[in-house]
This record gives structure tokens, C-alpha cells and sequence, in this order.
């Protein structure tokens, strides 16, 4: 049989005679993605400029930033109309965001508008590189300085959309203001405080198939930024060292609020639990690591199961998750009731009097999903924060005292007291826990105010995001020459730590615009 034949692709006079992988290395693009994700209100537009200003003056970057707002006035269902009773300013908002869910929902494509962004960059290639009318050869495309900006990612479809086309090339900048900052930004464009309070939830999570998810998207970022008007005069600092990371352009290590989460994040890998992983650590108030914790069923003599004991009686072996049974329990136990009681019985009849079987499983159906659904009180499990809390008092005494707790989710309101009980003063959490009343509750001692002294202080992490840890702490380069000197990198010529082919970016993009034909936004030629 004949061989079949091989076309090498990118074989000109500057790559002959090296190795395969350097001839793969000749291949890697230097333009790099960014997306941000930030609650309505944040201060995105300041970490944006910052970016800007440090890539174009120390790395010789060219930024162009992409509104994903511009394309939904383009591609709008609906003019505007500003709504009865309502403020201009909030009306606008609103808009945007019905608009982009209804251009969404029209389409039948979640990432949709990100995927015409795509489509933009995709053409902004192809039209330097290619000559006359001719296309490029996927040879003929060169590495460029240049960085696009994608404000802002309302949805987790547009990010794993970005991630799986650019992968290494690209990193996401969750970026959060303290909620009174945000709400005194939004009443700056004359909000009254209940538009205020509707756009933020609506922002944060509307509930709808196509609509935007910003709590969700936030937090799955590469890069984590509180800022507020108190340390914005710091913001340059952060984003230095951010991209200090994505090039490797000098040495830089850990924080240890960034050791703590990634050990919380390292230790909810522990946990079995059936429902969620999650996963706790705890410092000192000078930040050196006391105790790990996460969620799983305790066991006599102490601690809690783990894998390899002879006995495991974990929700994993029992199959069955030992809450949602209670709480199913109780459903069926308050149906009982009433059917049994001859006053309130009747609501359950039809017409005629008789028993509707409908009525009751339809009755069972919203009991299930009304805040019932929301009780945490029949898990099994010991939590992270109080397994974490539980060994570290063991281990450590009074250590805990005015130190911190970092966890990959926020607190229950079961850990909340706990939390206050033990002395600790702060806690940084990354993912949001919606059940947890810990603030309605625990209003006089817990808090989310940044500002407060007089109350345990519950904020949003800071620094590089767990996942990523070892991938930016991990030196892939030489750091000494070989006359043991520190080898100080070219900023203006320095590539990213890692990168992809771009020889693949234009097949992968082209399947974007592929998808934005399919649903009928545009046609091609």
C-alpha cells in the first residue's frame, strides 16, 4: 500500500536543521486573552486601564479591548425604551442585560456574543497577514504583541467557550468592589436604592436558560482582585505581579493568603461528599498554617473517614445522601399531616370532593423545591471550616485566636457561630454558598464590611486562584546564568510561560463564526 504523503507546514530557512521541538517551539504565538468577570458596579474599567498601561509600556504590547455591550447594541432584539417609573440610568442597564439574554435566546446560543468578538479578532489576523485577497496559510501567520481584552463575561458558556479556543493564551481577571462602593457607583448614575438592589441581583444571577451568571463565571478566574477606593492606589502593584506570573518575567512567589487557599482548596480534593467538595484551612494572624479541614462523614476515635480505612461508612459507599432523604422525609411527613387533618384535607380534593392524586404529588413537588430544599441540618458530614476549627484546636491551642480561616466556599451559618466561637477575625472564601444565612443570623458578631474592626470580617479571596497555583510558582525557565547571576529577562521582547500554536487559532476560531452562521447571525461569503 502506498504511503500516504506528509505536508510540513512552517518549513522555511529558519527553522531548517533544528529540532522538532523547536520547530513546534517556532510555532507559538505570543497574543495573549483576557477576560474579565466583575459584579455590576466593581471597578473593572480602573483594573482594565491598569492592564492596558502596564502591557503597552513595559511588555510593548498593543491592547484592544472588546465590549461584548457593543455587540448586543448592534445585533439588538429591541430599541430602547426607558421604563415607566424607572431612571434613565437604570432603565440602560437593564437593557443591556435583557437585550443580550434576548439575543441569546434568539439565536439559541449562549456565547453568542462572545463568539462574534471571536469572529472580530479572528478577521483582525487574517487581514494582516494576508496579501491581496488571498487568506493566509495557517504557515503564513506570525506571532504578534497583542492582547485582547474581553469586557465583560456575563456567563460560564462564553468562558469555557474562550478557554477551550485559546486555552494557555488565555487567563480571567475576577475582579470586586465592596458592595457599599458598588451600590454608591451605581447611585452615581442616579439609581434610586430599589433599582439598585434589583440590578445587582439580576446581574449576579438571572435565572433563566439564556440568561447571564455572573456569580458562577466570577468564580472560576484564573486571577482573583478586590479593589475599593482604599487600595486602588495599588492596583498597578497587583497587576505587575500578575503578569510577572503569565511571563515568568521575574521571580515570584506565594503570598500566604495564596498558600492558605491553595491548601484549602488541595484539601477539599479529601472530601467524598456527594453534594459538594469543600475544602478549609487556617493561619495564624501572621499567616503561618495551622490546620486543614473538609466535608465528609466523622468516625469513632476521631477525625473522619478516608479512603483505605477497613470500615468506611461514607455517603459514598451508602450510596444514598443522608440530607436529601431527611428533607425528603419531611416533605412527606408534612403532606401526611395535612391529608389526615379533616379541616385542611380538603385542600387536596377535586371538585366532587374526592381525593385528587394530582393535586398531591403537584402540592409535594413545590414542597420539595420551597425553602426546604435550602435545610443543611440532616447532613451527615462534619464541614470544612468546623473539621479545620475541630483540628486545629487540638493541634494548636490558642493559635487559632485572631487568625484566619480560608475556605474554597462561604460559610454556612452551622460554621458561622463556630467560626466566631473559636476567636478567628477573618475569612476568605472564592466560591458563593446562597443557603447560608450566617449574616441574618450572626449580624452582631460576622460581617462583610472590609472596614469593620469589631466583628469577624467575611471577604472575597484575594490573589491567584488555587487551580492555577502550582502552574505560576513553578519556574519553567533558568533563573541563574551559568556564572550564577540572576538572568534578567527582557520585558519588551520576554514571550508568556505558556502558550499555544498558532497554527491552531485560526481552525478553532473559525469554528466560533462556523456556529455564529449556524444559528443565522451572519453569513459568510
Amino acid at each position: 500500500m502506498e504511503q500516504a504523503k506528509l505536508e510540513i507546514v512552517g518549513q522555511d530557512d529558519g527553522v531548517k536543521g533544528k529540532t522538532t521541538r523547536e520547530k513546534v517551539k517556532n510555532t507559538l504565538t505570543e497574543e495573549l486573552f483576557l477576560g474579565i468577570c466583575a459584579p455590576i458596579g466593581s471597578m473593572k474599567d480602573e483594573v482594565i486601564s491598569s492592564i492596558k498601561k502596564v502591557l503597552n509600556e513595559k511588555y510593548n504590547y498593543e491592547v484592544q479591548i472588546l465590549k461584548l455591550a457593543d455587540y448586543i447594541e448592534k445585533y439588538k432584539v429591541q430599541d430602547y425604551k426607558q421604563k415607566d417609573g424607572k431612571t434613565e440610568g437604570y432603565s440602560k442597564l437593564v437593557y443591556k442585560i435583557d437585550e443580550g439574554n434576548a439575543i441569546r435566546l434568539k439565536y439559541d446560543n449562549k456565547s453568542v456574543l462572545v463568539e462574534l468578538a471571536i469572529k472580530d479578532i479572528h478577521n483582525n489576523r487574517n487581514n494582516q497577514t494576508k496579501t491581496a485577497e488571498v487568506y493566509p496559510k495557517p504557515e503564513e501567520y506570525k506571532s504578534r504583541r497583542i492582547c485582547f481584552i474581553f469586557n465583560s463575561i456575563k456567563n460560564i458558556e462564553e468562558l469555557l467557550l474562550l478557554r477551550q479556543i485559546y486555552t494557555d493564551n488565555f487567563y480571567q481577571f475576577s475582579i470586586f468592589s465592596p458592595q457599599d462602593e458598588r451600590e454608591n457607583n451605581l447611585r452615581k448614575r442616579d439609581l434610586s436604592p430599589s433599582e439598585i438592589k434589583n440590578i445587582v441581583e439580576t446581574d449576579d444571577y438571572d435565572n433563566t436558560t439564556y440568561g447571564q451568571n455572573v456569580r458562577g463565571t466570577f468564580t472560576e478566574g484564573d486571577f482573583f482582585l478586590r479593589v475599593s477606593d482604599k487600595n486602588v492606589d495599588k492596583l498597578e502593584d497587583k497587576i505587575n505581579r500578575y503578569l510577572s506570573l503569565i511571563f515568568e518575567s521575574s521571580i515570584v512567589t506565594p503570598t500566604s493568603d495564596e498558600i492558605a487557599m491553595y491548601a484549602a482548596k488541595s484539601a477539599a480534593g479529601n472530601s467524598a461528599c456527594l453534594s459538594r467538595q469543600v475544602g478549609a484551612a487556617i493561619t495564624t494572624d501572621k499567616g503561618n498554617l495551622i490546620s486543614t479541614g473538609w466535608n465528609d462523614v466523622p468516625k469513632f476515635g476521631g477525625n473522619l473517614y478516608s479512603e483505605g480505612d477497613i470500615t468506611d461508612s461514607r455517603c459514598i459507599t451508602t450510596g444514598l445522601c443522608s440530607n436529601d432523604a431527611q428533607k425528603d422525609i419531611l416533605v412527606d411527613s408534612i403532606v401526611e399531616t395535612l391529608k389526615s387533618d379533616k379541616e385542611l384535607s380538603t385542600i387536596f380534593n377535586d371538585e366532587k370532593g374526592f381525593l385528587d392524586l394530582k393535586k398531591i404529588k403537584l402540592f409535594t413537588s413545590k414542597l420539595r423545591f420551597s425553602k426546604i430544599k435550602d435545610l443543611i441540618e440532616f447532613s451527615r458530614s462534619v464541614h470544612a471550616e468546623m473539621h479545620a476549627i475541630i483540628t486545629g484546636s487540638q493541634l494548636s491551642g490558642s493559635k487559632m485566636t485572631n487568625g484566619k480561616l480560608f475556605c474554597t466556599t462561604y460559610p454556612c451559618h452551622n460554621c458561622a457561630k463556630h467560626i466566631i466561637a473559636s476567636g478567628i477575625k477573618e475569612v476568605y472564601y472564592i466560591e458563593p454558598y446562597i443557603k447560608s444565612l450566617c449574616i441574618t443570623l450572626h449580624n452582631d458578631a460576622i460581617t462583610e464590611d472590609e472596614n469593620s474592626e469589631d466583628k469577624v470580617r467575611i471577604l472575597i479571596f484575594d490573589g491567584v486562584a488555587p487551580l492555577k497555583y502550582l502552574n505560576f510558582f513553578t519556574n519553567f525557565t533558568d533563573r541563574k546564568d551559568k556564572s550564577g547571576k540572576i538572568i534578567v529577562k527582557d520585558f519588551k521582547t520576554i514571550t508568556p510561560k505558556v502558550s499555544k500554536s498558532l497554527q491552531a487559532l485560526p481552525t478553532l476560531e473559525a469554528q466560533a463564526i462556523h456556529s455564529l452562521e449556524q444559528c443565522g447571525l451572519i453569513k459568510m461569503e
